[in-house]
């Protein structure tokens, strides 16, 4: 059967769009389906500084206009607000891709590149206080929230990253974690820790988010004495991990115990001709380079796998 593609990429963040470098490289008809801005998480980033090549850093936005640019350049096809409700397998082994605006397109091949989303902060006021004092990105909220206290809830990466940014911003930060330290790169809990405004708590979680019109406050309990505290805060910033945006694909691949997809080296899947890369699989590490790493591996495997069916013929 006649395909619209050779291969459609659901996601453009930095993963989908490396992978949509390659492919276009390779001269394979390529369609990018971003269901919101190209980026993915990474363009609210104000600056990103472990990116090889970036000596002084670079903003995520610009970072990402890069890499569509480039991958436009080769011929993809980048549609934006392009959400896919619905793949499925034909018997042919092609793809048909269902999108939220009731059209469907059809491709030789996928690769899964949909990234993941923050965890929820299950307690009361998350909820209340959504988008006006309770936030996921430092650097998309943290002005609003000028010369006020601010709370920051994590110990990894991001919440120090993001914990650093609002520095900048707030008169101080608690920043509260359930362990007795951070699990941060060293360098960077290093100058957190370092900066006056920055107070933690450790061995503590959050049990309320309080306020009327707005956040007031948070309780706080700390979990090895089982006290609870309360402190004044405007802002509060969670960072407690993520979840894979695998719903798409979870009645037809593999998926661990989080729900993230199980690849081999290749970035294969179960399901021949369907690839997944980036934070939406499990990886040893969640960093930039090795998922944008993860994008070219899985472009590279849709050329040999296309390459081998068209010898087949």
């Amino acid at each position: 059967m006649a395909t619209d593609y050779d291969v459609t990429i659901v996601g453009g963040g930095p993963t989908g769009l490396a992978a949509a470098v390659y492919t276009g490289r390779s001269l394979l008809k390529t369609l990018v389906l971003e269901k919101n801005i190209p980026g993915g998480q990474i363009v609210n980033s104000a600056a990103i500084d472990n990116y090889p090549g970036f000596a002084d850093g670079i903003s995520g936005f610009d970072f990402t206009q890069a890499f569509l640019k480039h991958a436009e350049r080769f011929g993809a096809e980048i549609r934006i607000g392009a959400g896919a409700n619905e793949l499925k397998v034909q018997e042919d082994g092609t793809f048909t891709i269902s999108l939220a605006d009731g059209t469907s397109v059809t491709s030789k091949t996928v690769i899964l590149a949909m990234g993941r989303h923050p965890r929820r902060l299950e307690v009361p006021g998350y909820d209340k206080f959504w988008g006006r004092g309770v936030s996921v990105c430092g650097t998309c909220d943290g002005a609003f929230f000028r010369n006020m206290p601010m709370a920051v809830v994590g110990g990894g990466n991001s919440a120090v990253e993001e914990g650093a940014f609002l520095t900048r911003f707030a008169t101080e930060i608690k920043s509260i974690h359930r362990r007795d330290q951070f699990t941060a790169q060293k360098i960077l809990i290093e100058e957190y820790l370092h900066n006056p405004k920055v107070t933690p708590v450790w061995n503590s979680a959050v049990e309320e988010i309080y306020g009327d019109a707005e956040v007031e406050g948070i309780r706080v309990r700390n979990l090895l004495t089982d006290k609870s505290e309360e402190f004044p805060v405007k802002a509060v910033f969670v960072f407690i991990g993520w979840l894979p945006n695998s719903d798409l694909v979870k009645d037809l691949v593999d998926l661990d115990g989080e729900g993230r997809v199980l690849v081999n080296e290749l970035m294969e899947t179960k399901v021949p001709g369907l690839y997944a890369a980036g934070d939406l699989c499990v990886r040893p590490i969640y960093q930039l380079a090795n998922v944008v790493a993860d994008g070219v591996q899985a472009a590279v495997s849709v050329e040999k796998y296309l390459e081998a069916k068209k010898q087949q013929l």
